[in-house]
């Protein structure tokens, strides 16, 4: 009879796959994640004992099963993940099956999900790596130590009582820091006027320089307006360049989430989610695929026989002259983890065209993004011809140029971003010391920008650039911070919430490296040296304990002293007795309460997205709040008691309320909708969409708008102007002359 070989990995479609490869001989389970965790109702770390952790199982069920699979097995291979998390689960798997006979379990490391990978994984394997698991360790213990001794800190401080919902993270408060302080940035930027000058030369083709620089002193825009009319244009030089532009490295798990996110409108965490599918296995002509290599990694490393495949692909495919001249490889940034290839696929001939078919749109569409990066390295530079030129106008220069491509090179398959100039045209024959024209003269005054808001993308990039976090977590960030309410996507970016603000500086004030980039990039690099077998567990924690316990105390003995260690003051009165009233917390949501409390205990309802300006310690929302009680509706009669009815503050938005019989209607505008010219438009609020207008009629008629409704349009009679949040001022009517004009 032959010997019973057992393969045990997290996930159901990873062992699905890994069944169609081996065949008979081999039994494949799924441990389904994590087999042991620390407790989830009390601390479980013992800190007077060396930060001993109680490691308990998630699921009996689960390890019963694998039990019973493994107990008459010759063989036992742990092939979980090969990065630190799977280390730890195959590391517990050894322990809790192990049974005093861990010489039959083998350690089994998957970069790649093919027959060819499996199989050789299979004939070499290996040992739990200890140091991985230490690290993984010593990160969760890290995790729990803040999570669950800073967050009911925060309850009590900014609500009065414990309460869940309130969570601060070792990392993802750094996150949350940065989105705040862009915003502050936002909210003080003031924009500085300045002027670019424009030349527009009637030559055959036509075409325009650029002054240099930009002018800032209106002084100088006058001087110039009066000097420039009058003088010779004359070309001072003509030079022409050659442009290379060369491929970027593959993906790694921070520029792949980037990457989707901008091209494909994908979420780092949807983006992952589909990485993991194609790495675990889709069925691709009837047979079982890793489509893509292992997705966490931050490696750019690529194996030699992966650029050979490739190679020869261009070759066949493209053109010699489409290869580049030497295989190229790519350095990786220092302390990146080498255990892991960059995410390639795994068969570069599995074109994206041959398995579209096979795959979901998503699948489909990431695949193509991986495949086309990663044979994009291997290809020879794209070539540009720039020319450029410098007009001297008396004291003044002025700039122009074009370019255009000579050979695509790698940009065959990878699309790249248009040069500035790209698509310019310049007159043939000029040369040095030709006198042009007089131009037609265009002085623009701009003014300055603010910064951005961070896109989940930029969030990622800023991240990995700050050395925050590892590739495992990026997407788990940048979800966590929303779907506590501390963050809300607003057209495509981040902004902050007003309890992300209050409890951003609720830690910067008390726990103040917390949301230090530098101290959670230390504590990042610290993990990997327990993991380069440098450090020692217990010496990382020590020295972090060391500090964060003294700023535990701190808050606790002034809560036992009955002071507030933190508050947020509004410049809204109390309507009782005049004092501030402040920014509290309950259960997630945010209301304001009498600032003398408990002598006074008025409290009053916050809209879920009013309008603020925030600063710290102190929040201006006075003008918002009058502005959001002033609407349409408010203390009309009921219609089903005929007692005037209230504004309310809910979850959902703004609503209409009636005290005595709890009869309740939406916020209306007063103006008719356009389309059906018998309902009204209303305000309406959804998880998905955020606040919108919709028609009271729905689902009847389904007119909506995303922005404010204003007025009916006077210039078309059919549409209404609202307040797009993206043009501003327009018409909902895509025919409106006022939208071409």
């Amino acid at each position: 009879m032959a010997e019973k070989k057992v393969v045990i990995v997290e996930s159901p479609t990873k062992a699905r796959t890994l069944t169609a490869y081996l065949g008979r001989g081999f039994e494949v389970h799924s441990s389904k994640g994590h087999v042991r965790d620390l407790p989830e109702k009390e601390l479980g770390v013992d800190i007077e004992r060396g930060f001993s952790a109680k490691w308990v199982v998630r699921d009996r069920r689960v390890v019963a099963a694998l039990k019973r699979a493994v107990r008459d097995a010759a063989t036992v291979y742990l092939a979980t993940d090969p990065d630190r998390e799977g280390e730890a689960i195959a590391f517990d798997l050894l322990e809790l099956l192990g049974d005093g006979n861990r010489d039959r379990f083998a350690r089994v490391l998957l970069h790649e999900i093919t027959p060819e990978a499996v199989r050789a994984a299979l004939a070499a394997p290996g040992q739990v790596d200890l140091n991985k698991v230490e690290a993984q360790r010593a990160r969760r213990i890290l995790d729990r130590l803040v999570g669950y001794q800073v967050s009911p800190l925060l309850s009590l401080v900014l609500a009065g009582r414990r309460f869940e919902g309130l969570s601060a993270g070792r990392v993802q408060s750094v996150a949350l820091r940065f989105i705040c302080d862009r915003e502050l940035e936002i909210q003080d930027f003031v924009p500085q006027p300045y002027w670019e000058v424009l030349a527009r030369f009637p030559t055959e083709p036509p075409f325009s320089a650029k002054l240099e620089g930009r002018l800032t002193e209106p002084e100088e825009v006058e001087r110039l307006r009066e000097a420039l009319p009058g003088a010779r244009f004359v070309v001072e030089d003509v030079t022409e360049e050659e442009v290379k532009r060369r491929p970027p490295p593959p993906f790694i798990t921070s520029t792949l989430q980037q990457a989707a996110a901008s091209e494909l409108r994908m979420s780092p965490r949807r983006t992952m989610q589909i990485a993991q599918q194609l790495y675990e296995g889709v069925d691709v002509k009837g047979e079982r695929l890793g489509l893509i290599t292992y997705m966490r990694t931050d490696s750019v490393r690529v194996a030699d026989s992966a650029i050979k495949e490739a190679r020869a692909l261009i070759r066949d495919r493209f053109g010699k002259e489409y290869l580049s001249p030497r295989p190229r490889r790519f350095k990786n940034k220092r302390r990146s983890q080498d255990a892991h290839e960059a995410i390639r696929p795994t068969q570069v001939a599995l074109t994206p065209e041959e398995v579209a078919p096979h795959l979901t749109p998503e699948q489909a569409r990431l695949y193509e993004l991986i495949w086309r990066r990663f044979v994009a390295t291997q290809m020879a530079d794209g070539i540009w011809k720039r020319i450029k030129v410098a007009i001297r106008a008396g004291e003044s220069v002025l700039r122009a140029s074009a370019s255009w491509p000579l050979f695509p090179g790698f940009a065959q398959v990878l699309p790249v971003a248009k040069l500035e100039d790209e698509g310019t045209v310049l007159p043939a024959g000029l040369r040095k010391g030709m006198e042009l024209p007089a131009p037609e003269l265009e002085f623009l005054e701009k003014q300055t920008e603010p910064p951005g808001r961070y896109t989940e993308a930029g969030l990622v990039r800023k991240l990995e650039r700050e050395g925050i976090g590892r590739p495992s977590t990026y997407a788990q960030i940048v979800t966590v911070i929303q779907e506590r309410g501390y963050v809300r996507r607003e057209n495509g970016a981040l902004r902050p919430t007003l309890l992300g603000h209050v409890v951003t500086d609720f830690l910067r004030e008390h726990f103040p490296e917390t949301v230090r980039e530098d101290f959670t990039a230390r504590m990042e690099e610290d993990l990997d040296r327990i993991q380069e077998g440098e450090a020692d567990r217990l010496e990382v924690l020590s020295q972090f304990y060391e500090w964060f316990s003294e700023r535990l105390e701190g808050v606790e003995q002034e809560l036992k002293g009955g002071n507030k260690p933190f508050r947020v003051l509004t410049d809204v009165r109390c309507p009782n007795c005049g004092a501030p009233m402040e920014v509290r917390v309950w259960k997630g949501g945010l209301y304001l309460g009498c600032s003398r409390y408990p002598e006074c205990k008025t409290t009053r309802n916050l809209p879920p997205h009013v309008e603020y300006r925030y600063r710290p310690g102190k929040v201006e929302l006075a003008d918002a709040l009058a502005e959001a009680d002033a609407v349409p509706g408010a203390g009309r009669p009921c219609p089903n008691c005929g007692t005037p009815m209230q504004l309310k503050h809910g979850r959902y938005g703004r609503f209409l309320a009636c005290p005595n019989c709890r009869a309740t209607a939406p916020v209306s505008t007063g103006i008719t909708c356009p389309k059906c010219g018998q309902g009204e438009l209303v305000e309406r609020y959804s998880a998905r969409r955020g606040g919108f207008w919709a028609c009271n009629r729905y689902p009847d008629c389904r007119f909506a708008l995303s922005g404010k409704p204003i007025e009916a349009c006077s210039a078309c009679k059919k549409g209404v102007l609202y307040e797009d949040p993206r043009h501003g001022r327009r018409c909902s009517n895509p025919d409106c002359p006022t939208r071409t004009s």
